[in-house]
């Protein structure tokens, strides 16, 4: 038996000082914005492989008026991206792979619309273990094992994280540095002030395409989700270039298929999920862009014609590998009625592998299509496809926001702990908690490579299909949230992850 937390107040995130931190802001007074800001910044410094500033973020949150509100936090490549280089040499690592990170834009939003404590006091937290070290934990130390082979032939990241084993004492003095001067001059500091002629500097010295303007002109934007709904309750989720409308289209492919009224533990079900999953996948790479390069109307996508023709009929030559990369997600909220989902990422482990001020950066430019002529090519000053969304889903009686940690896979993740919720009528915990089954590579339809966690009880002969340990770390992250209209919440955290949820009353 597994169990949430409840509270009219919490936080819900990856690591315990992370969650204790928010739930600090929220103690002394801050709304849930300030701890989001609080949160995501000790993630940044404590789980520095998974998100932080030289990254993106993006937030989806019900305010305590009932608002729906969102955020595009992505940032574009630059008005210089060498895209015929890019395109030959398609580089997975290494400058070429570096969009403007649009992380301190988003807390800058944050702040300036819904903040309500002092920049400083927020990210007292994050400054101190910057500068005065934390203990390496265990997800830190393998993230930096598995990652030292692809990325010591960068000398910053080498210096700056190689050396570093479970239990290390590790500091970070150039972030702290870089935290202050944000927290005191201002956000637009890191994108428009001589903080930012140093950053762009030094990795101009590394290699990287990218000036000046690409910065000061940096800016995210407030977005409207993407809605459908299902089973009486409203869905929300993150719009192109985010790929939240492969969340809704699979959650509307399974309600029509009817594959949710069979048992859970069917084989013949979690089959047909693979399937349905596909689809969903296969529409995302052919739509899911900037659209500010190319528009097309997501509606149709989700209309029931359209989805009732996809189960009948589907075919595609498409080869595609999923993979799961690494980010942080989290949940605050307050007894203000504000809830607040957060979602950061560098993309791949320590992203490009390009380190300034003790700070990674993303390599985000490659969710390109690398080719010229799809709507997600590469371009200057471009949005590449995004694998960042989170789903909200409310009643009259209820508000959910569940996100995770699962790149290409999050759709999936968050189709799965939905259903089992509202199909087979699970706690927020058990939902989380329950066996995972993940298609992750394919061809056309042809299944290629799936898991299904062992606690499921299935047993099958198919080698494409492989029987994996229960709450592996491989099929995602989550943390979720449960609103209710009485006032107060359920919060639950993946042990998957280690993740840790806070409350209090």
């Amino acid at each position: 038996m597994v169990f949430g937390v409840i509270g009219r107040e919490g936080v819900s995130s990856q690591i315990y000082t992370a969650s204790l931190a928010g739930l600090r802001v929220l103690e002394n007074g801050g709304n849930a914005f300030d701890a989001a800001i609080a949160v995501s910044s000790v993630l940044s410094i404590m789980l520095p492989y998974t998100g932080g500033i030289g990254g993106d973020g993006f937030l989806l949150a019900k305010t305590g008026n009932g608002e729906i509100i969102a955020y595009n936090g992505s940032g574009r490549s630059s008005r210089i991206f060498p895209v015929d280089k890019f395109i030959l040499g398609r580089p997975e690592r290494g400058p070429l792979t570096i969009t403007v990170p649009g992380l301190v834009d988003l807390w800058d939003w944050v702040w300036e619309n819904y903040g309500s404590k002092d920049p400083l006091e927020i990210f007292k937290y994050a400054i101190s273990l910057a500068e005065n070290g934390f203990y390496v934990s265990e997800q830190l130390n393998n993230a930096i094992h598995s990652s030292y082979s692809s990325l010591q032939q960068y000398s910053m990241w080498k210096s700056t994280f190689g050396a570093y084993r479970t239990g290390d004492i590790a500091r970070l003095p150039r972030y702290a540095r870089v935290l202050k001067i944000i927290s005191r001059r201002g956000f637009r500091e890191f994108y428009e002030g001589k903080l930012a002629e140093e950053i762009i500097e030094k990795l101009r010295n590394q290699g990287v395409p990218i000036t000046y303007e690409d910065f000061s002109t940096h800016k995210g934007e407030p977005v409207n989700p993407l809605k459908t709904n299902y089973k009486g309750y409203k869905l929300f989720e993150l719009p192109p270039n985010t790929q939240g409308i492969t969340t809704l289209e699979l959650l509307k492919l399974i309600e029509y298929s009817g594959i949710n009224t069979k048992p859970y533990d069917s084989i013949e079900r979690i089959i047909e999920f693979f399937n349905l999953a596909i689809a969903a996948y296969d529409d995302r790479d052919k739509y899911v862009a900037d659209p500010s390069y190319y528009r097309f109307d997501p509606y149709k996508i989700l209309s029931r014609k359209y989805l009732v023709d996809r189960i009948k009929e589907f075919a595609s030559n498409r080869n595609n590998e999923l993979t799961s990369m690494d980010t942080t997600f989290f949940i605050t909220s307050d007894r203000y009625g504000n809830i607040v989902g957060f979602i950061q990422s560098i993309f791949y482990p320590f992203g490009s592998g390009i380190v300034v001020e003790d700070i990674p950066f993303q390599n985000r430019a490659i969710g390109f299509t690398p080719e010229k002529n799809h709507p997600n090519s590469p371009a200057p000053r471009k949005r590449p496809k995004h694998t960042l969304s989170i789903l909200l889903a409310e009643n009259d009686e209820e508000t959910y926001i569940i996100g995770c940690a699962g790149g290409d896979l999050r759709p999936q993740i968050h189709s799965i702990v939905f259903t089992n919720i509202v199909d087979y009528n699970m706690s927020l915990a058990e939902a989380i908690h329950a066996p995972r089954y993940i298609v992750t590579k394919y061809h056309g339809r042809q299944i290629l490579r799936a898991a299904i966690e062992r606690s499921l009880g299935i047993s099958l002969n198919n080698e494409n299909i492989k029987i994996i340990d229960a709450l592996s770390r491989s099929v995602g992250n989550v943390q979720a949230i449960k609103a209710h209209k009485k006032g107060y919440y359920n919060l639950a955290a993946d042990l998957r992850g280690g993740g840790i949820a806070l409350a209090h009353n």
